[in-house]
């Protein structure tokens, strides 16, 4: 025995102490092991908000009319703002059925619009804008010596595709449901897949498309040319758009891949449109989007796609993507799996109608507040928080092989007392098809509890697993209620400067607009709504976060009316005022404005208290106004970190 070391006796009675120390619950409990920790502070914001403008769903011609009827009812629950669909004329097959929406001959032409109607009608009751490419060759315009790509040639007379296409817009306009988004053909770079005409061509057959729907719809929002992931056509169409000075509001592309790579394509058509001032209020979409590099186009074999490991995968992207706002939107490829799929596939839902793990990863993202919070992640987690005054959630994923112990710590909580629920997407929970239940359903409940400093303790996040934890005050009170305010005609986006960390947001359900300059002295963030049937008067309520700062005299906080009259806009009215004592206008703002009269406001009023005022829309507008009005947001150059919530009612 070594000198100085215990003798048995003593290292029998320090054991026993131990194994005393151990079952005694008087006596002090050991330090249990550090786990994985997510710490969430609600009273501190973050960039970027969890808009939900931006995430939005496209079905290809293979769902039948069927699936879409069964499916569209649940379309809601993942608060999107776009169905995209190509219309598919001429098709030798269309799940929908609007191959056939144009037959006859070229001087008799048919119109059947039963199936569309039926489609945007179903789509408004669940508040969703449908988002049209007019495509393929009709068949009356088809090439009938050519038989080879005959449905993606250029139609054979490009004044009989303006005249279908103005009956068909001018058809909805009728019927007052306008298409969300007016978009030119698909993938007209496709290398021969979906468009087998020059590029010469297609710059006649957009020009006569934007023509076609303007002249029954001026207010439309016109996009093109939904470019293929090869991105052949991407520098040479802007330059022919900004060459002659053609409408396009939105340059629409596609990508498949993971959100990293995705970020390739979006840098590709930043540096295009940003060569051009003429593109500054032309937003991009990318409007088919998969997650996935290796796309089976009818789906042999089930893959992670249709698993709960897609659920991780899928929040890990839109992670990704919101870091991007100059990207206004994109549109998940598929909502539906198509019937003639022959495994579960790339569509959020199965072709017999099953909610799969995505969807309700995606449903999540839906439900949470839109308002960001701190997280800070010790472990190899990523997470997502918000708030509103009346609700929190926050979702956590781990993309990791490993199960993992994970403790969560939410403070802050904007209210003292309320329910909580804890969700799980894993191989047991919420995940069809892998043993656990299709609907997304609470595993843990605690009610009408204490939030002061809550915590969900000595957890398990199994492999590629999913959580999320949400609670309200039992108020029933939602900033993500919908309201109407008045009836959007369409909102825009200015964007003088793309890939800065600055962004803003307009979303029409909700009728609030939310603006940030992330982490920019100098950045202009304007977003706007046109609308009609304006009321006489809106109550504004305004929060800010961040110091406002003022650097020079184009500083500002503020909302512009610009109204309209016979069809032209003929009078602009600013309003700003202080918040917190800081009014940042400047009577010497030269800053360019790009809706409206485009000129400089002719009347100008600081109202007292930018938190919370009136906003007088008949007794400030010229005389004949009849409620249309372009409403423009306007944060510029007010001071890092700082973010604007502009709430009308």
């Amino acid at each position: 025995m070594q000198k100085n070391s215990p003798s048995m006796k003593t290292v029998r009675g320090i054991m026993m102490t131990v194994l005393i120390a151990i079952h005694c619950p008087m006596q002090s409990q050991l330090p249990r092991l550090i786990l994985n920790e997510v710490y969430v502070d609600f009273a501190v914001g973050v960039d970027n908000p969890l808009i939900k403008t931006k995430f939005n769903v496209y079905d290809p011609v293979g769902p039948t009319m069927e699936q879409f009827d069964q499916n569209v009812r649940i379309m809601n629950e993942l608060n999107i703002e776009t169905y995209r669909i190509e219309l598919g004329w001429g098709r030798r097959y269309s799940g929908f059925g609007l191959n056939t929406m144009i037959t006859g001959t070229p001087d008799s032409l048919i119109y059947d619009f039963e199936s569309l109607d039926h489609m945007v009608t179903e789509l408004k009751k669940q508040n969703v804008l449908l988002h049209g490419a007019y495509c393929y060759c009709p068949f009356p315009l088809q090439d009938t010596v050519i038989t080879k790509y005959r449905d993606s040639r250029t139609p054979n007379s490009i004044e009989k595709w303006k005249e279908i296409i103005t009956t068909v817009a001018q058809h909805y306009v009728d019927m007052g449901i306008t298409f969300g988004v007016d978009e030119v053909w698909n993938e007209a770079d496709g290398l021969y897949v979906f468009y087998s005409g020059t590029e010469e061509e297609f710059q006649q057959v957009y020009t006569a498309t934007v023509e076609a729907v303007l002249s029954v719809n001026p207010d439309a929002y016109i996009a093109g040319p939904a470019s293929a992931p090869e991105l052949v056509w991407h520098r040479s169409f802007p330059e022919f758009v900004a060459k002659n000075k053609l409408p396009m509001d939105a340059f629409t592309f596609h990508h498949y891949g993971s959100g990293e790579l995705a970020l390739h394509s979006i840098d590709k058509v930043v540096a295009s449109l940003d060569r051009y001032p003429h593109f500054n209020t032309t937003a991009m979409i990318m409007d088919e989007w998969h997650s996935a590099d290796l796309i089976e186009p009818w789906c042999r074999n089930d893959d992670v796609r249709s698993t709960y490991e897609g659920a991780a995968q899928i929040l890990h992207d839109f992670n990704i993507l919101l870091s991007r706002p100059e990207l206004t939107s994109f549109s998940w490829a598929w909502y539906m799996d198509p019937s003639r799929a022959r495994a579960t596939c790339m569509g959020l839902i199965t072709r017999d109608g099953h909610r799969k793990a995505v969807f309700n990863a995606w449903k999540i993202y839906g439900n949470m507040p839109v308002d960001r919070k701190k997280v800070k992640i010790i472990g190899p987690f990523e997470a997502m928080a918000s708030a509103d005054e009346h609700n929190i959630g926050v979702v956590i994923w781990n993309r990791d092989p490993y199960r993992r112990r994970i403790d969560v710590h939410l403070d802050n909580i904007p209210f003292n007392k309320g329910d909580v629920r804890v969700y799980r997407i894993d191989s047991l929970h919420a995940s069809w098809g892998d043993g656990g239940e299709e609907n997304l359903i609470p595993v843990e409940t605690f009610e009408n509890i204490d939030l002061t400093h809550w915590a969900w303790l000595d957890h398990i996040i199994p492999e590629f697993g999913t959580i999320y934890i949400e609670a309200d005050d039992r108020s029933g009170l939602s900033e993500l209620t919908n309201v109407h305010v008045a009836d959007v005609i369409r909102v825009n986006h200015y964007y003088p400067q793309r890939g800065t960390s600055s962004w803003s947001d307009f979303d029409r359900k909700t009728w609030i607009a939310r603006l940030g300059m992330g982490k920019e002295t100098q950045a202009d963030q304007e977003v706007g709504v046109l609308a009609g049937n304006l009321p006489d008067n809106l109550e504004v309520k305004v929060m800010v976060e961040g110091t406002l700062q003022k650097p020079d005299q184009n500083s500002l906080l503020g909302i512009r009316i610009d109204y309209e009259t016979d069809g032209k806009y003929n009078k602009a009215v600013m309003f700003h005022c202080p918040y917190n004592g800081v009014d940042l206008y400047s009577k010497d703002r030269d800053a360019v404005y790009p809706w409206g009269t485009q000129r400089k406001a002719e009347e100008v009023f600081a109202v007292d208290d930018f938190g919370e005022f009136r906003l007088p829309l008949k007794e400030s507008a010229p005389a004949g106004w009849k409620g249309k009005a372009h409403i423009g947001f306007i944060m510029q150059n007010a001071g890092p970190g700082t973010r604007a919530k502009i709430i009308l009612r």
